[in-house]
């Protein structure tokens, strides 16, 4: 039975971070800005929480104090941009380019790991990382050969990697907080900070919010529920029986479903330099996940 429970968690993980990327391309060819798609998103899962955390967090809340609101509405802030970035990334280039950069934060959080954790690194952690740069590379230059790689492959391409290193700065941020913070109290606070981060962009560029087809508001909320309740409801379950690296290695195979959906509902074929730097990319970021586990532990058992 625990087999079988965790069988169905694995599964239900790679759905949801494969078939996300395909709807919201389908969200946006319904002609709901990316920009009302996180807007919409972000203020469902806040309004959902709301009840909650008065409910069970009261106490905690008013309790905050000023460093922890302040880093909380930081990490919100880059939270937005990373989701911001990842959604206009689509517009631009493949659902595979877009699902596997999204995927390689882990090598973007090296230097602060370095600088501020002290983490030392072993040589099989630096190849990774080298595999994964040329990895990156193949796949973005690839994607100018690629067949339907989308109107822009470069731009949509450096969108995505800009968003994969704003998600770098929220994780950082979350393991200062996420240890004297209940976590869903935090989820509350990015959330409700990126949702606000969010409305100043709506506000600032005049994008309507209304007017759209009751078809694009129903993709947005398929959108909030397969990226927000399923994923992070699944996540949390996945806690109990996986550890964080084996997270991260189990939703690389989400890259390859992302991309096969893509195939067969938007005919994007990828090129054979993409295919290789597919690979390179989630071996590296495979290798690297591992590596700076035992990097960590080591350097908490000298402690």
């Amino acid at each position: 039975m625990l087999d079988r429970r965790r069988t169905f968690i694995i599964l239900m993980m790679i759905f949801s971070a494969a078939v996300t990327p395909v709807a919201i391309r389908i969200t946006q060819g319904e002609g709901v800005p990316s920009l009302v798609i996180v807007l919409v998103r972000l203020w469902l899962v806040s309004v959902g929480l709301l009840p909650v955390i008065w409910l069970r967090f009261r106490a905690e809340l008013f309790a905050l104090s000023r460093r922890q609101a302040l880093l909380s509405g930081i990490a919100g802030f880059w939270l937005a941009l990373n989701l911001l970035l990842l959604f206009v990334s689509l517009e631009y280039t493949s659902v595979m380019m877009t699902s596997l950069l999204r995927r390689t934060t882990p090598m973007w959080i090296v230097l602060p790991e370095i600088l501020i954790f002290g983490v030392v690194f072993s040589r099989r952690f630096w190849l990774s990382l080298a595999l994964t740069l040329v990895g990156v590379a193949l796949v973005g230059f690839g994607g100018l050969s690629a067949v339907e790689a989308g109107s822009d492959p470069l731009l949509g391409g450096g969108l995505a990697l800009i968003g994969s290193f704003c998600f770098g700065a929220y994780i950082l941020i979350g393991r200062q907080l996420n240890n004297v913070i209940p976590p869903l109290l935090y989820s509350f606070l990015v959330f409700f900070s990126a949702a606000l981060v969010i409305s100043v962009f709506v506000a600032a560029s005049g994008t309507p919010v209304t007017g759209y087809t009751a078809s694009g508001y129903l993709w947005t909320i398929i959108v909030t529920i397969l990226a927000q309740v399923i994923g992070h409801i699944f996540m949390n379950l996945s806690l109990q029986f996986f550890t964080a690296t084996a997270m991260a290695i189990i939703l690389q195979v989400a890259v390859v479903g992302s991309a096969l959906i893509a195939l067969f509902l938007f005919g994007e074929i990828p090129s054979a330099a993409q295919v290789l730097g597919s690979a390179l990319v989630v071996y590296g970021v495979i290798v690297a996940t591992i590596e700076r586990t035992g990097a960590r532990w080591k350097r908490g058992a000298r402690a």
